[in-house]
């Protein structure tokens, strides 16, 4: 059995040296074959002119190298684990490593079938349809990979395709940049049967090869995680027939053919069921609707739940979800939601950032734009239209807004940490004189200055009504 259960990421491998450990690492997690089987595997895919020796192979393990023969690398790793996606992740780093390609933006891996469905996911709305491109947008966290994984494989049941493309595009990876449209290709043609001496270079002669390609076939593309339309567009599935789903958290308004789906929290029933499912039968549904309104239906934020529980057996469902009331009155949250958050935040503009740590202190359940611009002190339709392009705002009906109660938590503490206090509490001062100026609903007067209370903060009893 093999000793990593994670296969190694040759993307990390920036130059020759860290190559050759990676592909010690691979060696390892295949079980750790013999280097005269390694050898044996490799010269079954070589022509018999062109068969290596055993001190040749070991070569491409050794450190200190000067240069490696890329093909016989990539022989290796075919050897070690053939999967096309993945020996394609090698290609590229070999190119980064050697100095033909640099940043990390050009290595991806390309995958020729679908993914699988993850355990335990819960059939939900929205549906997708089968229409020729679709992109499903949301907050992080959302689950838009795991909805439109199970319309793809939805999709591919009912019509199968001649080809199926996958791809993570990384537009909002933690550490990784957005992959390059030219590093997809380069793998998507490779998925096609195009031999590495005949790729096309530059993005619009692989656009060209790659529609050729797939000129009077039907292919299903998926494109997860998109950045940007300009990213997706060279990738999209041409011909009558075919269907491109593409996942963002960003809404991609300029793909105007595409149907543009919305993916919002679960809905309460859907919510519960995925709890339950995780669950023995008889845990109380009661307790379920706790946690799930408590993370705000988010299913990220549920998943990682679920992983609690499974870590603690012998607490009860509602130990679960008095654990998570204590955490969420603290103002922490799971690491991997805070981490997702991290990474949209990061992605605004400064005054897009600057704003939503301001809206965190809005007492009531929505706001306007006059509300905005009152707590920032200056205009605010631009970074409100930025962050409701990101999904950190949810339209709450004609012109107005509102938080999701994780983002708000975040937005919260990042504001401690990056705001002074008594800039927060001038933002809420300038906020209260906004509602009474403009005859605010006496509920709203009171939720600002109780918010204020709270706060520790009195605040200026001078300022009257105009």
């Amino acid at each position: 059995m093999s000793q990593f259960a994670v296969l190694p990421d040759p993307g990390l491998a920036h130059t020759l040296d860290e190559v050759a450990a990676c592909l010690r690492l691979l060696k390892t997690w295949a079980g750790n074959p013999s280097y005269e089987t390694i050898t044996a595997r490799v010269n079954t895919r070589r022509p018999p002119g062109e068969q290596v020796g055993k001190t040749t192979v070991v070569d491409c393990f050794r450190a200190g190298r000067r240069r490696l023969d890329p093909d016989l690398v990539v022989a290796v790793v075919e050897a070690l684990h053939a999967d096309a996606g993945y020996t394609n992740q090698w290609r590229q780093a070999l190119r980064v490593a050697s100095g033909e390609t640099r940043g990390a933006g050009s290595q991806v891996r390309v995958l020729g079938s679908l993914p699988g469905l993850p355990a335990g996911f819960v059939s939900r709305t929205p549906s997708v349809g089968p229409a020729p491109l679709s992109v499903l947008s949301g907050m992080a966290g959302a689950g838009k990979t795991t909805l439109a994984l199970q319309a793809a494989h939805r999709l591919a049941a009912s019509q199968p395709f001649d080809r199926v493309l996958a791809v993570n595009l990384r537009g909002s990876h933690a550490d990784q940049p957005p992959a390059g449209p030219d590093a997809v290709l380069d793998g998507f043609l490779r998925l096609l049967g195009v031999p590495g001496q005949h790729l096309p270079h530059g993005l619009a002669a692989q656009t060209t090869a790659y529609r050729n390609r797939l000129s009077g076939t039907r292919v299903l593309v998926l494109l997860d995680d998109a950045a940007s339309d300009s990213q997706v567009r060279p990738l999209l599935a041409p011909g009558p027939g075919s269907v491109t789903l593409i996942t963002s958290r960003r809404r991609l308004d300029g793909l105007t053919e595409a149907a543009q789906v919305e993916v919002g929290v679960f809905r309460p029933g859907e919510a519960r069921d995925f709890l339950l499912a995780a669950l023995p039968p008889g845990a109380d549904p009661a307790a379920a609707d706790r946690i799930a309104a408590t993370c705000g239906y988010l299913p990220l934020a549920l998943a990682r739940v679920v992983a609690h529980m499974r870590e603690r057996p012998g607490w009860t469902l509602a130990d679960h979800a008095d654990w998570l009331a204590e955490r969420r009155r603290s103002g922490r949250l799971d690491p991997s939601v805070r981490q997702a958050l991290d990474v949209s935040y990061r992605n605004l503009p400064g005054r897009g950032r600057d704003l939503l740590r301001l809206l965190a202190h809005h007492p009531g359940r929505s706001f306007d734009a006059p509300a905005a611009e009152a707590l920032a002190g200056a205009a605010a339709g631009e970074a409100l239209r930025d962050l409701a392009a990101n999904h950190l705002l949810l339209p709450a009906g004609p012109s107005r807004w509102a938080m999701h109660d994780l983002v708000r938590v975040y937005a919260a503490g990042r504001s401690a940490d990056e705001d002074r206090r008594s800039d927060r509490r001038a933002a809420l001062n300038r906020l209260f004189d906004h509602l009474r100026t403009t005859g605010a609903d006496p509920a709203d007067l009171a939720a600002a200055a109780d918010y204020a209370a709270a706060e520790g903060w009195a605040l200026d009893s001078h300022r009257s009504a105009k």
